[in-house]
């Protein structure tokens, strides 16, 4: 059975259909490099290797994010090849960046990968380490573009202070940026003045209004723990919390919707969650128990709490600030040992000073001064 035409065609799929001829023309011939994993597909379900290489494109060598060419991995991942002998690099764990011998040989350097609409997730800092390493060997690189999960006007939070970047945070964003890995990339190379040529497949059909479900593209799973579109439009909001020595879901069938572990007050985290002025939309939270597979407590009966909402948290990020803020009132004995991560994730030293303190409101009022400004920072690389 044919699968039906999605209203938004990925830059893979418009590129191998032939739609953006000159883009296409230019890398025929070329020698590629190819950035991907298991998201790299068309809409046929034609891995992006087998789909450009039969576009006649001279795909040479791959290169696998965090999780591996399929995804599907946690922590540090080896080099291998492919039956074909063609070579597959890790860009996660001890080389962050393609090195000049993997590039040796290549005019370009194209990427398919699916961002999650959120500063810490890792694809976002690999496309910025590969444009880094192709920048002074004048390869190209080239961006097969796939929509925002959270849409196109996504803006929330603090965005993040210089001395606070890191690899879950590689450039000046705020938690959730609204932005397409294309617009990413554009935006990057013109913060570090990059000399480096960027190309970019668009996506046909989607406009920033749209969400994921209005697309009509089938989710595919970018990372072990974002296995449907629920748990990805959540992350940006308890992944917040990863900094502490707390279960997230991570091993449950709800990740990024449920906060505890063996010795967590739920009673208590309710009652300063309901507290904090919580003005958040249609968002519910109850007691639970539960038992992650795996991470964090694995097979350890945890309390906690599960949130709940109508379809998709409206602000997922305000929703996280809110909870880390009942967090530290319920549980003022928690260990904090570990503020250095809790810095790279808020991304702001004052926000963080702040819930610290207990003054929501002032983190709040930050977190929105910042995302205002990206607004307005973020137009001159719209392409949607």
């Amino acid at each position: 059975m044919p699968i039906p035409s999605p209203i938004c065609l990925p830059g893979l799929d418009a590129l191998i259909a032939g739609h953006q001829s000159d883009l296409r023309q230019s890398f025929q011939g070329k020698k590629i490099g190819l950035l991907t994993n298991q998201i790299g597909q068309t809409q046929t379900r034609q891995p992006a290797l087998h789909a450009l290489r039969s576009s006649q494109f001279n795909v040479l060598a791959l290169f696998a994010p965090e999780h591996g060419p399929q995804g599907l991995l946690e922590g540090e991942i080896d080099h291998s090849k492919l039956e074909d002998d063609t070579p597959v690099y890790s860009l996660y764990g001890k080389t962050r960046r393609p090195t000049p011998q993997m590039l040796h040989g290549l005019d370009a350097v194209v990427c398919d990968l699916q961002d999650v609409g959120a500063r810490f997730y890792t694809n976002i800092s690999t496309v910025y380490e590969t444009m880094e390493a192709c920048a002074p060997l004048g390869i190209a690189v080239v961006i097969l573009d796939r929509p925002n999960p959270l849409g196109g006007l996504a803006v929330e939070g603090p965005t993040i202070d210089f001395h606070l970047m890191s690899f879950i945070g590689a450039a000046p964003l705020p938690v959730t940026h609204g932005l397409t890995l294309g617009e990413l990339a554009l935006r990057y190379r013109s913060w570090k003045k990059l000399d480096v040529e960027v190309k970019i497949a668009r996506i046909e059909g989607w406009t920033r209004a749209m969400l994921w479900n209005q697309t009509d593209l089938k989710w595919r799973q970018p990372s072990p723990n974002l296995p449907d579109i629920q748990s990805a439009a959540w992350y940006p909001g308890l992944a917040l919390l990863e900094f502490c020595n707390l279960s997230v879901g991570r091993g449950t069938k709800a990740p990024f919707q449920i906060l505890g572990s063996p010795n967590f007050r739920a009673k208590a985290f309710l009652d300063a969650f309901d507290a904090s002025d919580n003005a958040l939309e249609n968002i519910a939270a109850r007691a639970i128990e539960f038992t992650p597979t795996r991470a964090t407590f694995a097979g350890q009966t945890c309390a906690g709490v599960r949130f709940s909402c109508k379809n998709f948290p409206a602000r997922p990020v305000e929703f996280g600030l809110r909870a880390m803020h009942a967090l530290l009132v319920s549980h003022p004995d928690f260990p904090r040992d570990n503020w250095d991560l809790a810095g790279k994730l808020v991304g702001s030293q004052s926000v963080l000073q702040a819930l610290w303190n207990g003054d929501l409101s002032w983190a709040l009022e930050k977190a929105n001064a910042d995302a205002a400004e990206f607004r307005r920072q973020r137009a001159e690389f719209l392409i949607y």
